[in-house]
């Protein structure tokens, strides 16, 4: 092989593996703005005293004396 082919072919093999890395970078930056809104709504939530999943404070009663479920 020429040295101009044996150069052309290591730049053809650079340029994929430089791709291939970029976007593991790109997913890793994407992945990392996520975790950061995630992290804010939680504080936010936090913050407000908001339980995820809120249970009814329902104290009525049905037939008899004993509270309805939640």
């Amino acid at each position: 092989m020429s040295p101009a082919a044996l150069l052309a072919m290591g730049l053809l093999v650079t340029l994929v593996y430089g791709a291939g890395l970029a976007l593991l970078v790109y997913g890793a930056v994407l992945d990392g703005r996520d975790e950061a809104r995630r992290k804010a709504e939680e504080a936010e939530r936090a913050a407000v005293n908001l339980r995820p999943y809120a249970v009814s404070d329902d104290t009525t009663t049905e037939a008899g004396d004993v509270p309805a479920a939640a």
